[in-house]
């Protein structure tokens, strides 16, 4: 459960103990079956929430609507939390002890000293006790959810082939070419024309080229694009899109062998040797199998938890107990 950048993880986690912690602040925020939530756990929750999705508190009246709904699933990540704590608590579900101590021992490993790290369980209403109790139910609800997921995770052969006739469209690669360049880019020489000067400059290379010489060595020797030069300018396969438009066009226009006249583009002057052309095809299904059958194991399970969480909301007595319209 300790998965966020670990000084905001440690305020999530202690902002969603619930009854399990005793708040310096009076008054509760809902109440999920026989458990209540303080509101101080929901505003800590929430802001900590708030600004892990970047979001900071202005007095921009057009920031209201986007608050409010940061409180509304703010508060039901909170709901749903103690919905899976309560279920794993009815299956008799128990945190393993050593994991639960390297939990507590992580998130104490934030704080400078444990005068800091008990200072900061004090703030938010915990004792180790109380804190140590809520570190194991989130450990209880990870199992539960697990078993969840385990249930889910069984996919046939059959299921995969289906799934791969039904997006043939998605698994089916563009047209793609590879090519090598030697690039000259636009730099400022001292000349009367910097960019006249560049294209002469590209005119021996040019011919260098197309009289037979080696187009990789060229490369290596003259090019200015260093992210190429060391592999002889080779691009690797590229489809469209990836390129800037004057290269990608040229580009897809040649033959194999082909050696371009000089394409301007904002980073200089190319020269385009054509290697080779792949035509779009269907990856068959032996190439895809297996990352089809995780695809489709990673979607199974997480429909199952969000089944799981639906039904438990479903069958739960939840009242929130405060207004979520953010008044931030």
């Amino acid at each position: 459960m300790i998965a966020i950048a670990r000084k905001s993880l440690f305020f999530l986690l202690i902002m969603a103990a619930g009854a399990h912690a005793q708040s310096i602040y009076p008054g509760d925020a809902v109440r999920v079956n026989d458990e209540t939530i303080s509101y101080q756990r929901f505003n800590g929750f929430y802001v900590e929430y708030r600004n892990s999705k970047g979001v900071a508190v202005g007095a921009r009246g057009d920031q209201l609507g986007l608050l409010t709904q940061l409180r509304q699933e703010a508060m039901d990540l909170l709901i749903e939390q103690a919905l899976v704590w309560q279920a794993a608590e009815r299956a008799g579900i128990e945190a393993d002890p050593a994991e639960a101590e390297k939990n507590i021992a992580d998130v104490r490993a934030v704080f400078d000293s444990d005068a800091a790290f008990n200072m900061k369980l004090q703030e938010e209403g915990f004792t180790e006790e109380t804190f140590r109790k809520h570190i194991e139910r989130m450990i209880a609800a990870k199992v539960y959810l697990d078993g969840v997921r385990l249930e889910a995770a069984e996919v046939s052969d059959a299921e995969v082939e289906r799934y791969y006739h039904a997006n043939e469209g998605r698994l089916t690669l563009p047209e793609q070419v590879r090519v090598r360049h030697i690039l000259l880019t636009w730099k400022p020489l001292g000349t009367q024309d910097d960019r006249a000067t560049i294209r002469k400059q590209m005119q021996p290379i040019l011919e260098r080229a197309r009289n037979g010489e080696d187009f990789a060595a060229l490369a290596e020797e003259f090019s200015d694009d260093y992210a190429t030069k060391t592999a002889g300018g080779d691009t690797g396969f590229f489809k469209r899109g990836d390129m800037v438009p004057a290269f990608e066009k040229a580009a897809f226009a040649m033959q194999p062998g082909e050696i371009s006249d000089p394409v301007e583009t904002s980073f200089g002057v190319h020269i385009i040797r054509f290697e080779e052309r792949q035509e779009p095809h269907l990856l068959s299904f032996d190439e895809v199998r297996e990352q089809l059958r995780d695809h489709v194991r990673q979607e199974r399970m997480e429909a199952a938890v969000q089944a799981e969480i639906d039904q438990l909301r479903a069958a739960a007595d939840i009242t929130v107990l405060i207004p979520l319209a953010s008044r931030d």
